[in-house]
């Protein structure tokens, strides 16, 4: 029975530890994308901003991650920035 205990017990580590890095993996992702999309200023302020609702939610929770609460996550109010000497150009082609 010690036995049995000890092998469930490292079965339960690699399998969280598995976990763990594929989590890792998909935040990294999900960064690379926000930066691919966004300008880095915006980007680095959405990573912030949905890491502390994050660790909010974890902390209400008591969990250390809650999938389920992601897509209820806002992307948090950003700042306009003043940028000189920018053109916008508006163009319907057909």
């Amino acid at each position: 029975t010690n036995r049995q205990s000890f092998i469930s017990k490292k079965i339960i580590e690699v399998l969280t530890k598995q976990r763990e890095k594929i989590l890792l993996k998909q935040k990294e992702d999900h960064e690379n994308l926000i930066h691919s999309i966004f300008p880095p200023a915006v980007g680095r302020d959405l990573i912030r901003r949905q890491t502390h609702e994050l660790s909010k939610v974890n902390s209400e929770t008591g969990c250390s991650f809650d999938h389920k609460n992601l897509g209820h996550m806002s992307l948090g109010r950003l700042a306009a920035q003043m940028h000189h000497e920018v053109t916008i150009l508006f163009t319907d082609i057909v």
